[in-house]
């Protein structure tokens, strides 16, 4: 009998107990695979643990119950350890096998990086300084990366997300988000303004909707992953306390963003991407509490069942 035939019985078992022992609404996975709960990519992100350590925001990642892990290359302290030395395009190797092995430690794979505005400002029309990001990303492992460049800056951003086949999602604040460097008005506070404008660019040129800052501008968060159906490659998925300007995050299900049903929406539309746990009320008394249920709410609700479109 073939060996295959000989190792077939060993290799259910294994599959069985895979599956027994994966929590529900995750898919089992092998060691270094990246876990699905409830169908989504489901990721900490760094700026959550902000205030902090990115060894803390790796550590509090997997206790939180997910593997994945979106961080920010604005200049976060990497470990206590370390001391002043931060994460950006220009964080040494040392410090990123240090980065890899804490992450290979605790089942933390890092998929995502966020670029902010006063990198954008320092940027400027200087290729060489965002190629800069793109190697590092590449070294870090990302699959992509996350920002708000100025519509000028889009077209050096495109030819380097082809060179290095990585992705570009454009996040969005609030209505009114004070950004100097973009040149004019705020527009990215409404994705649908952002995705008229992405046609006819590269698929892996796309949008992270932060469901919170749109909520905060008063939109209805379905009704804009509707629109922007194709170019949305990530989410920074948020409920705040209220539609407000001055409204804080709190746990999914006791704000006014409809979760479950962007849920649908996101599954409606085969979304591969991922799910981004970036919670800002860091005042909240049951902080802790509150991250760790996020991943417990999107592994236990129930999705609506999505129109047939």
């Amino acid at each position: 009998m073939p060996p295959v035939f000989r190792l077939l019985p060993l290799t259910v078992l294994l599959i069985a107990a895979a599956h027994a022992a994966a929590p529900p609404g995750s898919e089992p996975t092998g060691p270094g695979e990246l876990a699905r709960i409830n169908g989504f990519l489901v990721a900490g992100h760094a700026w959550t643990w902000g205030k902090g350590t990115l060894f803390e925001a790796i550590e509090q990642t997997n206790a939180a119950g997910a593997n994945a892990l979106e961080v920010f290359l604005m200049g976060m302290p990497i470990s206590a350890e370390t001391g002043e030395l931060a994460l950006d395009e220009n964080t040494p190797e040392a410090a990123l096998k240090a980065i890899k092995d804490k992450c290979r430690q605790h089942g933390v794979r890092i998929i995502n990086a966020y670029i902010g505005q006063k990198q954008w400002t320092r940027i400027g029309q200087d290729e060489a300084a965002l190629r800069r990001f793109f190697v590092f990303g590449k070294k870090l492992g990302v699959s992509g990366f996350t920002g708000e460049p100025a519509e000028r800056q889009w077209d050096m951003v495109e030819r380097l997300l082809k060179e290095y086949d990585l992705t570009f999602a454009v996040h969005n604040h609030p209505k009114e988000f004070d950004a100097p460097y973009i040149g004019g008005p705020y527009r990215y506070w409404d994705p649908r303004y952002t995705a008229q404008k992405q046609t006819g660019r590269d698929p892996r040129f796309g949008i992270c909707l932060d469901t919170g800052h749109a909520a905060r501008s008063g939109l209805n968060n379905v009704e804009v992953l509707k629109a922007i159906a194709g170019r949305c490659l990530s989410v920074h998925l948020k409920d705040i306390s209220e539609p407000t300007a001055d409204a804080h995050d709190v746990p999914y299900g006791r704000g006014a963003v409809n979760v479950p049903a962007l849920l649908a929406e996101l599954r409606q539309q085969k979304f591969s991407g991922h799910l981004s746990l970036e919670y800002e009320w860091t005042e909240s008394p049951t902080f802790a509490t509150d991250v760790k249920g996020l991943v417990d709410f999107i592994r236990e609700v129930p999705i609506p069942q999505a129109e047939v479109r």
